[in-house]
């Protein structure tokens, strides 16, 4: 089913009828175009209704009497003799002088004249709406279709170019910046590189006014990270304490997926390897070294505050071979070994699911793959030359497969050129762009059509003026929320 089959099942009315009184405005606030473009801002959207000539007023005016009005200019009446039967003159109420029914005839013809210019700018005020409404869902469709979709990518354009046509008309220019189509049937997504267990204001603001701007959209925004961070799960859950994100979204992070720490088995903390001539020898109350009958230090172990194993340390003639980190359910996480010649550098890393199998190398020699792979039988699925590559390949073929989903991402983000090649597989991305003033060479591509990107969140209104006027292609934009963002507390 193609999205305007889909859009057309899932409203009665079709967009592309302007003339329908029944046409349902699409969920953007529209007003937010640049004021510098058009000059219909202050026009509230959605108000007015369909004029009908049978104005009841216009009629009331028209046939008060019988036919029998009095006009200002025209023959005076007649009057009859005295009736016997009728009351008293001075309990007769007086008569209305022909001079004032007159003027009761253009006060309602220009009441009723000011009803229909009303009439008109709320009219004018809804049909752009309802333009603007119906072209941020074209211009969504195609950011979100594949370049093979040719028949729905060539309906949305054709309709684009026929509401482009109607904005000149009705209002001078095509000029306006849409909002951002959000479509209540996608998953939504907020892409981090990391999840900062402290993070600055900037950033705890984002969160929170991308989680409010949403929410008073209807919707709810998960979120992906993808750096590997043991702690991440308890990050997690203080943002949602701390209201930056909704209690009820997710966090999808690459290790935790790819490690299967979510999947809720039963495990078994690991145990220190000891031999019967090792002793212990207490450093603190979370360090303790094991020596060798040789008094020769073997491994050096760490423990949390809560005496979880977290680190073991292995040495040989004083010289660091290997270092296994474990998760917060004290089970072998990964495993970084060093160059024998120099006990800084790291030289590879195995990443080990909850069951212990191996589910990915990072080598750092010349000699092998810089990511490999590995299914739970051990055998290798794919090798990656990049942390972009593995980033882009799991979101596609596991993390977001079979969804339709969008993606707003930082421009800020180390890995957000990269992200943006997910639109050729039919992914939306979006990106968040906080202040003008950050990562100019990013911000720069953008304005200036590199990037081809035709949808922005913007962190605040001079930061929509700014990417409204300077951009050199027509963006759709939405202005996130303004909040003041609380101080976080762990």
């Amino acid at each position: 089913m193609s999205f305007f089959d889909r859009k057309k099942k899932e409203n009665d009315d079709n967009y592309s009828d302007l003339n329908n009184s029944s046409y349902q405005n699409a969920q953007p606030d529209q007003n937010s175009f640049d004021q510098a473009q058009g000059q219909y801002n202050d026009a509230p959207a959605g108000m007015g209704t369909q004029f009908t000539p049978n104005d009841q007023n216009f009629n009331n005016a028209n046939n008060n009497g019988n036919g029998n009005d009095y006009f200002f200019g025209q023959d005076q009446p007649q009057y009859s003799q005295p009736d016997p039967q009728a009351q008293p003159f001075d309990q007769q109420q007086p008569q209305q002088s022909p001079m004032d029914n007159g003027t009761e005839q253009w006060q309602y013809t220009e009441q009723n004249l000011q009803n229909t210019l009303d009439q008109s700018a709320d009219l004018k005020s809804q049909l752009r709406s309802q333009l603007l409404a119906d072209r941020s869902y074209c211009n969504h469709v195609l950011r979100n279709t594949n370049s093979d979709q040719v028949d729905d990518r060539q309906q949305a354009t054709d309709r684009i170019n026929e509401i482009n046509k109607s904005l000149k008309e009705w209002f001078g220019t095509d000029e306006m910046a849409n909002e951002i189509y959000m479509d209540e049937n996608r998953d939504y997504y907020i892409f981090t590189d990391d999840l900062a267990a402290n993070p600055d204001d900037d950033t705890s603001k984002m969160w929170q006014q991308l989680t409010m701007t949403l929410a008073a959209k209807g919707l709810l925004a998960n979120a992906i990270s993808v750096t590997y961070n043991d702690q991440v799960d308890q990050t997690w859950m203080n943002y949602q304490n701390a209201g930056f994100v909704d209690g009820n979204a997710f966090l999808l992070n690459m290790y935790n997926e790819l490690q299967g720490r979510n999947l809720n088995t039963p495990v078994t903390p690991a145990e220190i390897p000891f031999d019967a001539d090792y002793r212990v020898q207490h450093v603190s109350d979370k360090v303790d070294k094991i020596l060798d009958a040789n008094d020769k230090l073997v491994m050096e172990v760490s423990r949390s505050t809560n005496h979880q194993l977290q680190i073991i340390r292995h040495y040989k003639d004083n010289s660091l071979l290997s270092r296994d980190i474990f998760d917060v359910n004290g089970v072998i996480s990964a495993t970084q070994f060093y160059d024998h010649r120099n006990a800084n550098k790291v030289v590879r890393e195995n990443f080990y699911r909850q069951d212990g199998t191996l589910v990915l190398i990072k080598s750092y020699t010349s000699n092998e793959p810089y990511i490999q792979l590995f299914s739970e039988g051990n055998v290798l699925i794919s090798t990656f030359d990049s942390d972009e590559e593995l980033i882009v390949w799991w979101l596609k073929n596991q993390a977001l497969k079979q969804t339709e989903a969008t993606i707003f991402v930082s421009v800020n983000s180390e890995y957000y050129k990269r992200l943006l090649s997910l639109r050729d597989s039919g992914f939306e991305v979006i990106p968040i762009v906080m202040k003008q003033s950050e990562n100019a060479d990013i911000i720069s591509d953008l304005i200036d059509g590199t990037d081809k990107v035709n949808a922005v969140l913007a962190g605040s209104d001079q930061v929509n003026t700014y990417l409204n006027k300077s951009s050199k292609n027509k963006l759709d934009i939405t202005t996130l929320k303004e909040i003041d963002a609380p101080v976080y507390k762990q």
